[in-house]
């Protein structure tokens, strides 16, 4: 199936975590217009600029003087769920969630839908007021505490005991003023003595491609990821997808998905939290190691399931840290000879210098770099010499949490093996078109 997208206008919707999937798109289609909403009472240039002079994107104001240009409406995060929606009604090409966005941010209602869908879901407790969490705390250890919604207001810790945390939940107090009383705390006991994996990719009306992404993250570091067959996948990841596929398809859901599951020695499968838009990490690696994004969404925004065309097996990626860039101005060098393999957030490019621009969230994620290979080792290493040539000040690169990532995803998989000859020939000839998906799955079965 072939489209000249050449010929096509898109629309890139975002808040700022995914300027560089507008980045990776404007190679593919002809136009790519970015927009994040920046107005306020009194609004600032920071949240405008965002985006600002990036290569192969026009940053716009607004979107609605270039409605009637625009072919596709593209939203890499969750909750535009009633414009999509509206769009949709409009007779617009859309690629989003939907009002599937309430999966991800609505944490109570997600626990008990996926409940109701047959999906393991361990212990929790929804507490309301600070003061309650605190008194909770007290008597139970190993707790992990969330919020519904506002990511701004707070991210997602662990909380090993009381004394551990207090000083978090000290800042909390002091941040959040008479919010305190009346915030809705979702909290979950540990589920220890598992991996943690999941799915990465997309998903079109319930319907999952037959060729897969899976992976392991450490929390805040890194990700390691590796591409599979639908039937590679864990067993756990495979089942969760399933019983997520009908939920999926009453919201129309044409977008983005990772799932983040805990596989224990028992065989359960626990649904920690959907991701519902593109996950960070990882679609800072399939960015790179998807050769035909910009047609899955074009695609899979009018409903057909496009497979993903892989440009190797293995990809790493560790995380650009500084918390000193959520309230400065953080210049950002590297090679250009690396651009493609270095992921930025909240962005700008201004006399063709890298700024990461402040957004007072507290969140010190500033980007990722990512690295291809046809072993772990391999992807671990190119994503290695990335990070190595990326500079800026007081940047943090926590790269031997890539050697963690991989011990665990063998855990999950098992060892890497090599590819026969008859399987790579395989995918060679499913990939020029000479044999079905049937006949790739019997070949790489060896049959």
């Amino acid at each position: 199936m072939t489209n000249n997208l050449k010929s096509k206008c898109a629309l890139v919707w975002d808040n700022g975590v995914f300027t560089e999937i507008a980045v990776t798109l404007a190679k593919s289609f002809g136009r790519v217009l970015y927009y994040t909403p920046w107005t306020s009472g009194m609004p600032k240039s920071n949240g405008l600029l965002i985006g600002h002079g990036v290569e192969g994107i026009e940053r716009i104001t607004e979107p609605w003087p270039y409605y009637d240009e625009i072919d596709i409406w593209i939203f890499p995060d969750v909750y535009e769920a009633g414009l999509q929606e509206w769009l949709v009604s409009q007779g617009k090409r859309v690629w989003g969630c939907r009002g599937g966005a309430e999966l991800e941010i609505d944490r109570p209602m997600s626990k008990e839908a996926s409940r109701k869908l047959g999906i393991d879901i361990g212990p929790y407790k929804v507490i309301t007021g600070l003061d309650a969490l605190r008194e909770h705390l007290k008597l139970n250890d190993d707790q992990w505490v969330k919020i519904s919604g506002t990511r701004g207001d707070m991210e997602t810790f662990g909380a090993k005991s009381y004394e551990k945390v207090e000083p978090r939940l000290d800042e909390l107090e002091h941040n959040m003023g008479a919010l305190k009383k009346i915030m809705e705390f979702t909290v979950e006991e540990g589920i220890n003595d598992a991996i943690e994996t999941g799915y990465d990719g997309y998903v079109i009306d319930g319907q999952f491609p037959k060729a897969a992404m899976t992976g392991v993250e450490i929390k805040d570091e890194a990700y390691l990821m590796k591409t599979v067959r639908w039937d590679e996948l864990p067993e756990q990841v495979r089942s969760v997808n399933q019983k997520l596929s009908p939920a999926l398809k009453r919201y129309g859901y044409r977008g983005f998905i990772s799932t983040e599951v805990r596989c224990t020695k028992d065989g359960k499968a626990y649904l920690i939290d959907p991701c519902c838009r593109a996950g960070s990490p990882p679609n800072e690696l399939y960015q790179v190691m998807m050769e035909n994004m910009a047609e899955a969404i074009w695609y899979g925004a009018e409903g057909i399931v496009i497979e993903p065309e892989f440009k190797a097996k293995w990809g790493a990626e560790v995380l650009l840290i500084s918390e000193w860039a959520d309230e400065n101005w953080m210049h950002v060098s590297f090679p250009k000879k690396v651009r493609e393999f270095v992921k930025l957030r909240n962005f700008c490019r201004i006399d063709g210098e890298y700024y990461v621009i402040p957004q007072w969230t507290g969140c010190a994620e500033i980007g990722a770099v990512v690295g291809l290979g046809d072993t772990p080792n391999e992807a671990i290493e190119n994503c290695k010499k990335v990070a190595e040539q990326v500079e800026g000040h007081l940047l943090d690169k926590p790269l031997d949490a890539l050697d963690v990532a991989r011990e665990q995803l063998e855990q999950v998989l098992g060892a890497d093996k090599p590819e026969t000859k008859q399987q790579k020939k395989a995918r060679e000839l499913h990939k020029a078109g000479k044999i079905s998906d049937r006949q790739l799955d019997k070949m790489m079965a060896g049959d």
